[in-house]
């Protein structure tokens, strides 16, 4: 059973959550945290401490999910193109369990990562090591054609950051009259971005150009 401590400290961090999602690291204030916790901003203080101590507790405990979310369904053995598909569905169903998450990292990137923990970059940098031995094995394999891990892998992250976010502009866009199908809040986004993302990257076929 969850001790009171335990559960106060993952009150702070979900109203942290949203109030960061919201504003961005710069317009959000302690006080509008605190009040949203329900929580004075000594107890926020005590249970974890200043606006940049709130910042990087809510990175960390999202991306650590992310992370826990591979290490417990990532399979070890199979095809580069399964392995890869099944990062992509992992990682697009952490997110979009955490909605918080997209509108926060598409902020910190947007105002050049300002604020963005020494830490949280080198989480960054593992989930892109997991991409790229996928798809080094898929080069080594002939099951891939040779492209830049990098730019692949901020392909494929960018991609379900955004596809997470723009849902809320559908009701805009039929009010417009406009006729554009948004994704709707329930779009396989993971098996669309799989197949898009595969067919890219596989060795082309006998006789298709390269």
């Amino acid at each position: 059973m969850a001790s009171k401590s335990s559960i106060a400290r993952e009150r702070i961090l979900d109203a942290s959550s949203a109030v960061f999602a919201e504003e961005g690291f710069a317009g959000a204030r302690v006080d509008a945290i605190a009040q949203r916790a329900g929580v004075n901003k000594a107890m926020l203080y005590y249970h974890i401490g200043d606006k940049q101590a709130l910042y990087s507790e809510v990175l960390n405990r999202n991306f650590g999910r992310i992370e826990k979310a591979l290490q417990e369904g990532l399979p070890n053995e199979g095809s580069p193109s399964d392995r890869l598909r099944a990062v992509i569905t992992i990682v697009e169903r952490a997110i979009a369990a955490n909605p918080d998450h997209s509108r926060i990292v598409l902020r910190e990137f947007a105002s050049g990562a300002a604020n963005l923990p020494a830490e949280i970059l080198q989480r960054m940098l593992g989930l892109l090591t997991v991409v790229q031995n996928i798809l080094a094995d898929g080069t080594g394999n002939g099951e891939f054609r040779r492209t830049d891990p990098v730019m692949t892998h901020l392909t494929l992250i960018g991609a379900i950051l955004m596809l997470n976010v723009v849902s809320p502009l559908r009701e805009r866009v039929v009010d417009l009259g406009a006729t554009v199908d948004f994704p709707t809040a329930d779009a396989d986004i993971a098996r669309f971005l799989g197949d898009l993302l595969l067919e890219g990257i596989a060795t082309p076929r006998s006789g298709e150009p390269t």
